[in-house]
């Protein structure tokens, strides 16, 4: 395990440095769905914010809307080179789905968890279709998040079972390149707690699995986070992951965390972030930790938005990276007045970059709910849901941030 100095000076000469206004270049943003319908609303709010993936030349998307007038999860892909999406396929078959997530898997498909009448179902996705339908849960359950890694598949979730709570943490394989096999199930801890554990997310490389939730068993709302090196079969006591802030009184529970995101990056790092409120008066801002060792250790806490956007709140943080040591931060705010999508990486100096607003994601409109992925070239992959006003019908949308050294 790497601890103190030593071990944050060796993730820093570990990382790539990233610019994000010099590090991408953004071509024209492309239709994901249907232009704005009346009544219909898209949501990119799945545990970890995973809902975006890319596997050799292909990208999909996941999402899910009501346009059949009870909500359903849908996907669409397109190849990189193109310009315009595939129509979309509806992956789940319940009366009601939520709140999807999707991964590469064996760099030539993709595997989609989600739930549906409360319960957690995985399929894979393939160039021949979409695969069966896997149920995961046996009680009750929502918030699925989902990670890969070669032809291995692991999904996390929060599970009720009478009045009490559990995080399960299953794996899959990749059998014949058309079907998900369960191999395992296990809970991140042995006992099953009376209050909620919510909105999971996960990263797995090489050095092991972590995993990250909303946990409120201290009587307010904590980000926890346990490390499997045997890639889930058995998992670390919790840790916390936000640092406990107070700057009001003595009996003052610390700044209010929520919606933590996760991403593996470089040869055995992992990029954390979240909404924390202990700006005060402000409301959210972005924070983040980086991992090493696959998520066993956690650096300091670090605040990613910069000075400019100090006085608005900030909202939905995305995380994305890629084996070459490439890791970026994506969210939304009302700085201009509309929401934009911002994004930051580390500068030269190892801080967080100055914010940087794509243009096919900012300007008049609300845009909100950024999901990205970067490809093993360094592309970055934006998606967002976009509509005229916060009461307006949505629509989504794509954008391709080519690396400048292309």
């Amino acid at each position: 395990m790497r601890t103190g100095l030593a071990g944050l000076l060796g993730l820093l000469l570990a990382i790539q440095v990233v610019c994000a206004s010099d590090r991408w270049q953004f071509g024209s943003r492309i239709a994901v769905s249907d232009p704005p319908r009346s009544g219909v609303f898209h949501h990119l709010d799945g545990a970890g914010r995973k809902h975006i993936a890319v596997a050799g030349q292909s990208v999909a998307v996941v999402w899910e809307d009501n346009r059949n007038t009870d909500p359903q999860v849908f996907v669409a892909q397109k190849n990189i080179a193109d310009d315009s999406f595939t129509e979309a396929i509806q992956v789940s078959s319940g009366d009601e789905a939520y709140e999807p997530s999707i991964s590469a898997v064996g760099g030539q498909a993709f595997a989609i968890s989600w739930e549906q009448d409360g319960a957690i179902y995985v399929r894979l996705l393939t160039e021949k279709g979409l695969g069966e339908m896997v149920k995961l849960s046996s009680g009750s359950a929502a918030q699925s998040t989902i990670s890969a890694i070669d032809k291995q598949v692991f999904v996390a979730w929060p599970e009720q079972v009478k009045g009490q709570w559990s995080l399960r943490v299953a794996r899959l394989s990749l059998a014949g390149n058309q079907q998900l096999v369960l191999d395992s199930e296990a809970s991140v801890e042995e006992q099953p707690l009376d209050t909620p554990l919510l909105f999971p997310t996960l990263a797995v490389g090489p050095s092991g699995l972590c995993v990250a939730w909303e946990d409120r068993r201290a009587g307010h709302t904590r980000l926890l986070y346990s490390y499997s090196g045997d890639l889930a079969n058995s998992f670390s006591a919790p840790l916390n992951l936000n640092e406990f802030f107070s700057n009001r009184n003595a009996y003052d529970k610390g700044s209010g965390v929520t919606r933590v995101a996760m991403a593996a990056f470089g040869e055995d790092e992992v990029l954390a972030t979240w909404m924390d409120k202990r700006r005060g008066v402000a409301g959210y801002g972005i924070f983040a930790a980086l991992g090493a060792e696959g998520g066993e250790s956690f650096g300091p806490n670090e605040k990613v938005h910069g000075e400019e956007g100090d006085k608005q709140p900030h909202y939905n943080p995305a995380a994305a990276g890629n084996q070459d040591g490439d890791f970026v931060v994506a969210w939304d705010d009302f700085r201009k007045g509309d929401s934009d999508i911002w994004i930051s990486g580390y500068n030269d100096d190892f801080e967080w970059s100055q914010d940087y607003a794509p243009a096919p994601a900012s300007g008049p409109g609300e845009q909100s709910h950024a999901s990205i992925t970067l490809d093993d070239a360094g592309g970055l992959h934006l998606l967002w849901i976009e509509r005229a006003d916060l009461q307006a019908p949505t629509q989504l949308w794509y954008s391709f941030g080519r690396p400048d050294s292309d």
